[in-house]
């Protein structure tokens, strides 16, 4: 394959078909007036613009485009990335632009409008300097004052005792791989590479102890995933001061990260680091010495054009008229949340009222200032606040669209999952579906959308979907797993479908009505 074109990203195999919630305007706009910051009033959603740079797949895009109003311009300079693109946002009417463009390229389009939102998962950390410069160029040019920048990258310090493998990995597949192998075959051979030298005890791994125990961990990882991460002629790790930096000759300013639980202190931080970080003044030095702290290895940072705090007022009325829902059902929700410290425990008396408030009437959609009233007048609007953005961190809640807003894309999202379940008859790549009341994806897996198709077809009962199901996969001479083993005669598996389909329609057939993927 010719080199010339793909300035050395690695293009010998396809990137993943995932999907990345944080891409989604809607939490992206939510996580900043949760935080306290001040949006243009002026960026309604009927008339929004979105760019997307190296969607891979698109899928994030497609789902995105689909379930949001608006205009997405969207490029990734592999073709056959694009076309795959192209051919599910024309599957949902969306009317997405999509691209094969450079950033270069993309620069010089002369019609280009400007952006509301510009939006790029992982690329920062796999291209050039040259093309970080493009993307700046691309940020000052084209986003409008108080537009939103969606950054993902590799960071610094996390990645620093580790990055040694990676540049194993590059070496062994640029001098020791010969033509022929399969992309699986290249990463297999790297991978035994390292680990070959790691077991000859370098003085290096006296240094790093539990780099062994990393390299296993990535083994395990998709092939395609680990061809894109590690074997691109480029990769840079930055510190987060640096991306900053480099940001700021678009007028960007940092607001904050997009993962919301990264600045919950509890779960995160051992008192002596929230005593230190108390200290520390600047919002930038602050943010770095907490990457020190949690040794961090992956930021997702959201930038403001232009970032404007919002008063105390403000910010209250904003909140309480966000239309929030819950993505799961109420009994499955876990009262156990994740940080860089491991797991914590959450207060059942704090939490479990604002759950119930949100599970009445079936779950259906309600504002802050619908459910306050609900929760008792002891409750305080900063307890409020803290529960909001727990369990909006854990994904368990999610931020709507208006009703109006909700009502204009759903038939763009209906068209997509249509599409998106026929595929799955025959493959599980895509595991996410839109939602036109939250803007983003749903993660559904490929059983359930056979099913949501066979419902789509007119069967009605679990029974009728399980054996559509099994159709589809009987044709392709494929067989259900359980417990590890592959159950062999097709009683045993329609068997093991049907069960699978009335669990389905008890715990999550409900919900997915409620988010409007069925």
């Amino acid at each position: 394959m010719s080199q010339t074109w793909n300035q050395g990203y690695f293009t010998d195999a396809a990137y993943t078909h995932g999907y990345y919630p944080d891409l989604n305007p809607v939490l992206q706009r939510f996580t900043l007036e949760l935080q306290g910051w001040a949006l243009p009033a002026a960026q309604q959603p009927a008339s929004a613009r979105h760019c997307e740079l190296g969607f891979g797949q698109g899928i994030s895009l497609a789902i995105h485009a689909a379930a949001n109003p608006g205009h997405y311009t969207a490029t990734d300079f592999n073709p056959a990335h694009a076309q795959h693109a192209q051919a599910l946002a024309h599957a949902s009417g969306s009317g997405a632009q999509v691209l094969d463009d450079s950033f270069e390229q993309l620069l010089a389009r002369p019609e280009l409008a400007p952006f509301d939102s510009l939006s790029l998962h992982g690329i920062w950390s796999w291209v050039s300097p040259a093309n970080r410069d493009a993307i700046t160029e691309l940020a000052r040019r084209q986003l409008k004052p108080g537009g939103v920048l969606y950054i993902s990258y590799n960071c610094l310090p996390g990645w620093a005792p580790a990055s040694p493998l990676r540049q194993l990995f590059a070496l062994h597949d640029h001098y020791a791989s010969v033509s022929g192998p399969s992309v699986e075959q290249r990463v297999d051979a790297a991978v035994q590479f390292a680990q070959q030298l790691l077991g000859a005890q370098p003085a290096y791994l006296r240094s790093v102890p539990q780099l062994s125990a990393r390299l296993d961990e990535i083994a395990k990882q998709n092939k395609n995933y680990l061809a894109h991460e590690y074997f691109n002629r480029q990769w840079n790790c930055l510190y987060f001061h640096e991306v900053v930096d480099a940001l700021a000759g678009a007028k960007l300013d940092w607001a904050c990260s997009a993962t919301l639980l990264d600045g919950l202190d509890a779960i995160n931080l051992k008192p002596e680091a929230q005593s230190f970080l108390k200290g520390v003044q600047h919002p930038i030095l602050r943010e770095q010495a907490r990457d020190y702290f949690v040794n961090r290895q992956f930021r997702k940072d959201l930038f403001v054009r232009g970032a404007v705090r919002l008063r105390v007022g403000e910010h209250r009325e904003r909140l309480l008229s966000t239309r929030l829902v819950l993505t799961r059902a109420a009994a499955d929700i876990s009262m156990k949340v994740t940080g860089a410290l491991g797991e914590g425990s959450l207060s059942e008396q704090a939490y479990r009222p604002f759950i119930a408030a949100l599970a009445e009437d079936g779950q259906s959609p309600k504002t802050l200032r619908q459910l306050i009233p609900r929760l008792g007048e002891a409750v305080s609007w900063a307890q409020v606040q803290q529960v909001l953005l727990v369990l909006s961190g854990m994904g368990v809640v999610a931020p709507c669209h208006s009703e109006e807003v909700e009502r204009s894309v759903r038939t763009r999202c209906r068209q997509l999952n249509r599409q998106l379940c026929e595929r799955a008859r025959y493959g599980s790549e895509i595991t996410s579906l839109a939602s036109p009341l939250t803007g983003g994806g749903v993660s559904v897996g490929r059983f359930h959308q056979l099913f949501l198709l066979a419902r789509e077809l007119g069967k009605k009962q679990p029974q009728e979907w399980a054996q559509f199901a099994w159709q589809q996969l009987a044709v392709q001479n494929e067989r259900l797993l359980k417990e590890g083993q592959a159950l062999q005669t097709p009683q045993e598996n329609l068997e093991e479908l049907t069960r699978l389909a009335q669990a389905f329609a008890q715990q999550h057939l409900p919900v997915f009505k409620v988010l409007q993927v069925a």
